[in-house]
């Protein structure tokens, strides 16, 4: 019989290849979840609307992963478009940054012909021609009505996007565009109105419409037109009520551009990651143990390991050293860049430790009305970041919750007693 002593020493040395059998293992299944993204060759340029000709980060970007100036063919859809004004105008902007005329292509599926189209071998052999593909904005819904059969399937048409862009061609999308890039799509209604209201799984009913996108994208539910719309209430009660973790909301002429596994943020504004891994909805309403992150340009964030990478010239904001002392309630916080004020000057560049905002509605010729209150304080994981002229840009892992509130208008007495 093999009898053995056991001793500190021994359990230290069995502690030790312990863990690091551990860390092998959990660097196999880390790289294998980034491998499996890899397999998806392709890159994918997501834009918050209004991007503006003379942004040639952007454009230069998108040629770029198209193949260059030389190489690329890029297909542009008009689906999402009552008309062909802004499928005409993208074609000039590439055109203006270098792609010769013959290369930029309208593949004029739309809304009055898509049901000829989107089987058509002679549209499917245009789509295939393509290193690059532009989603233009307009109404989300209509590009997945187009691009999907009556059963659900994927037409022809959408099969062959998906084939350019598995063998390493680009997707590119703004506003309606971006919005159908993830595989949960969301529209028709404002923050306040989702929180107030819910999901809705009829486009025809009151409340946040939550749908199929083309599920490019498979790192979370994206949201656009994010900052200057005040976004952040509908994407936090889509990401709860469907149950995934993590939402992207990109500002306008800004654009999360993905490849492998990295989300790398370019252009004027600015992207919010919103974790929601550990959120719950309580049975009064409220929305709490959310993370939010906010990222500007040149920041990155793996969507697999969850690691984020600051634009090097990006510096800690020391605490105790922010700039502003303490910060006021504001009452529209889903007004334009509200949000994003609250946590970069009210939090990131501020000795305070929370921000809160409100936003409500009134009845109709009554003094009183409902609401949300939201709430933004820092926690041991927070990192505020200045840019290198010193200004707060970007900020890391602020816990938010949203608790529903009433409203009540009454008349002041002018400071008298």
């Amino acid at each position: 019989m093999m009898s053995f002593v056991w001793n500190k020493g021994f359990s230290k040395v069995v502690a030790t290849l312990l863990t690091a059998l551990l860390a092998v293992t959990l660097g196999l299944s880390e790289a294998n979840a980034q491998a499996d993204t890899e397999s998806e060759k392709g890159s994918l340029v997501i834009i918050g609307g209004a991007n503006k000709s003379d942004n040639a980060e952007l454009y230069n970007r998108m040629i770029e992963l198209a193949g260059g100036k030389k190489n690329a063919i890029i297909g542009i859809f008009p689906t999402a478009s009552a008309s062909m004004s802004s499928s005409k105008a993208m074609k000039k902007d590439f055109e203006d940054y270098g792609v010769p005329g013959d290369q930029v292509r309208i593949i004029e599926i739309t809304e009055s012909n898509y049901e000829e189209k989107v089987n058509d071998e002679g549209v499917v052999s245009q789509i295939s021609e393509c290193t690059a593909f532009f989603f233009v904005g307009g109404d989300q819904a209509r590009i997945t009505k187009a691009f999907y059969n009556t059963d659900g399937s994927n037409t022809k048409a959408l099969n062959a996007v998906w084939e350019v862009y598995q063998n390493g061609g680009m997707v590119a999308g703004t506003s309606a565009g971006a919005a159908i890039m993830s595989k949960t799509m969301i529209q028709n209604a404002t923050s306040l109105e989702a929180l107030q209201l819910g999901v809705t799984y009829d486009e025809q009913k009151p409340g946040l419409w939550v749908t199929k996108g083309l599920g490019f994208f498979d790192g979370g539910i994206v949201d656009q037109h994010f900052s200057k719309r005040g976004r952040i209430g509908r994407l936090v009660v889509a990401l709860v009520q469907e149950k995934v973790d993590y939402g992207f909301g990109i500002d306008e002429n800004s654009a999360m551009v993905v490849t492998g596994p990295e989300i790398q943020v370019i252009g004027e504004s600015g992207m919010f990651l919103i974790d929601a891994s550990k959120a719950s909805l309580s049975k009064k309403g409220v929305y709490q143990d959310l993370d939010v992150s906010y990222l500007e340009k040149g920041d990155i964030y793996n969507y697999v390991t969850k690691k984020f990478t600051l634009e090097p010239s990006k510096t800690l904001i020391p605490k105790g050293k922010e700039y502003y002392e303490g910060n006021q309630l504001n009452t529209n916080i889903f007004g334009l860049d509200a949000a994003k004020l609250a946590l970069l000057d009210d939090l990131a560049d501020n000795t305070a430790d929370k921000a809160r905002g409100l936003a409500f509605t009134m009845e109709e010729k009554k003094d009183k009305g409902t609401g949300v209150s939201v709430v933004f304080s820092k926690s041991k994981a927070t990192q505020g970041y200045y840019d290198a002229d010193e200004y707060a840009t970007s900020i890391l892992h602020v816990n938010m919750e949203f608790t529903p509130i009433e409203v009540q208008v009454k008349e002041g007495n002018g400071g008298k007693k």
